[in-house]
């Protein structure tokens, strides 16, 4: 949905009570056939999706719900909105404990030159939500940080309270527009901008059995252990 930017839909709200029914309806099949196009060709992904977060390209349609809804809709996922709180919860056996890991994602605001400044955004997301994840897009970068670990209490039924360490990561989700191609005219060319590293991050969660001694009983704690590789 590239074409349909921020400034592109200022633009068709400014003219749409000028229009012809027929013109309107003919701007609306075209972009209900893209739509259909993006679900096609990443279908490999119907089911299998959390959702998908609203992005800063979209269609607004007459039926008062926009394109990134429309595409939710077919890939059957939830729509997050431009920003979302997610618990993903793993567990290991029928009866067994349930082990959470948080993620704060939002299509993301600005954009920096260096990917330094691009994280740091990232990482500014952590200042009012409590998540081990935090990931934005937006600016077509592609990394990932640990970001500064944050100490909480736990709740042990068998020892009180004990304090715990989350691991935090900021990520930026990186995307597959391509920048530059041969004898291609696009807005990164006209700006002057530097090739998109094309490409996602990928995240490993590995959850590690220890056992320890408590009042002379074995107690078996489960930690888990995060890796993003860009």
């Amino acid at each position: 949905m590239d074409s349909t930017s921020t400034t592109e839909r200022e633009c068709l709200g400014n003219i749409n009570n000028n229009m012809h029914d027929t013109f309107r309806n003919d701007i609306e099949l075209l972009q209900e056939a893209k739509v259909d196009l993006i679900a096609k060709e990443i279908g490999f992904m119907k089911d299998r999706l959390i959702g998908l977060v609203n992005g800063n390209h979209y269609f607004n349609f007459q039926s008062g719900i926009n394109s990134d809804q429309l595409l939710a809709q077919k890939l059957n996922c939830k729509y997050l909105g431009v920003c979302s709180l997610i618990r993903v919860t793993f567990q290991f056996s029928k009866n067994g404990a349930r082990y959470p890991v948080d993620f704060f994602v939002h299509h993301g605001m600005g954009a920096a030159r260096l990917i330094g400044g691009s994280l740091n955004r990232v990482a500014q997301m952590f200042e009012g939500v409590e998540a081990d994840i935090a990931i934005m897009g937006h600016d077509h970068k592609r990394g990932a940080v640990p970001t500064t670990p944050r100490l909480f209490l736990r709740n042990n039924q068998a020892s009180g309270l004990e304090v715990m360490q989350r691991e935090t990561w900021a990520i930026r989700s990186g995307s597959y527009l391509a920048s530059f191609r041969p004898n291609e005219v696009n807005y990164n060319v006209d700006c002057c901008r530097t090739p998109s590293s094309l490409g996602h991050v990928e995240i490993r969660i590995k959850f590690i059995k220890k056992d320890k001694q408590v009042n002379g009983k074995t107690k078996t704690d489960v930690q888990k252990s995060i890796r993003c590789l860009a």
